[in-house]
């Protein structure tokens, strides 16, 4: 498992070209890539945190708390950090961040959180106002794997 950090700071490192770079950003590509990891490790976690549900939907408190000295503007370095200076992402890992960049690096931050917000999504399974709790992991698992279902029979 990585530190929700270091996956950041793969997107950042790759793509720091994306003008749409922001902490929203990164926060959203980080969780949907925690959903898509579950389902496709068979249970597996890409990170060692679990995702909470706040106001501005699913967050990984470090990495907001990493990101958030940028607000809304675009995040330009990586965040460097003891963990981050040791910890590498694995080929077969780096392999799996391109495609989730591939299918959803092309979306705004407003645009993922709205993605992660949609009726029925893990978010809006937990979320009560004004209270930050952890998503729990089969909820999460259970919605990507929705997804990966109707993907398929569209197909």
């Amino acid at each position: 498992m990585y530190s929700p950090v270091t996956i950041a700071n793969y997107f950042i490192k790759k793509h720091s070209e994306d003008d749409k770079l922001t902490p929203m950003k990164l926060i959203k590509l980080t969780y949907i890539a925690y959903g898509w990891y579950l389902v496709l490790s068979d249970g597996e976690k890409l990170v060692n945190e679990k995702p909470q549900a706040w106001d501005l939907g699913p967050v990984m408190p470090s990495l907001y708390h990493n990101l958030k000295q940028y607000g809304g503007d675009k995040v330009t370095n990586p965040v460097i950090n003891e963990r981050t200076k040791t910890e590498v992402i694995s080929d077969d890992d780096a392999y799996f961040l391109d495609f989730i960049w591939s299918r959803y690096g092309g979306y705004n931050g407003v645009e993922l959180s709205a993605i992660t917000h949609t009726k029925g999504t893990p978010w809006t399974e937990v979320y009560p106002k004004g209270t930050n709790l952890i998503i729990p992991d089969e909820l999460i698992e259970k919605h990507y794997k929705d997804i990966m279902s109707q993907a398929l029979e569209t197909a």
